[in-house]
């Protein structure tokens, strides 16, 4: 899911662009910067008009594994808990696939 063209193959094309950034809300505009004008203003027609709900453990699963790798390459507990903001029994917990699925 790396490639903008796959993630967005499904939502409808856009064919003008608005020429007036100014009227652009400040989310938007981070949209734009990290999607790319194009993928933000189809997304954008995709979910015109509704609020979008984006949970913050989407994220975890990635995280989870970046915690076992970096585990095993030799990071201590104390640092991933640091690094990831979670407590050390809780990144014992997830090195050991008791949390995030197994490894």
């Amino acid at each position: 899911m790396g490639n903008n063209g796959e993630l967005f193959q499904d939502l409808p094309a856009r064919t003008e662009v608005p020429d007036e950034p100014d009227r652009w809300n400040e989310d938007f505009e981070l949209m734009v910067d990290i999607l790319g004008e194009a993928a933000a203003f189809r997304l954008a027609a995709a979910f015109a008009g509704a609020n979008v709900y984006i949970p913050k453990n989407i994220l975890k699963g990635r995280d989870y594994l970046e915690i076992r790798r970096k585990y095993r390459a030799g990071a201590s507990y104390r640092e991933l808990a640091s690094a990831y903001g979670y407590t050390e029994s809780y990144v014992r917990k997830i090195v050991h696939g008791k949390k995030g699925g197994q490894s």
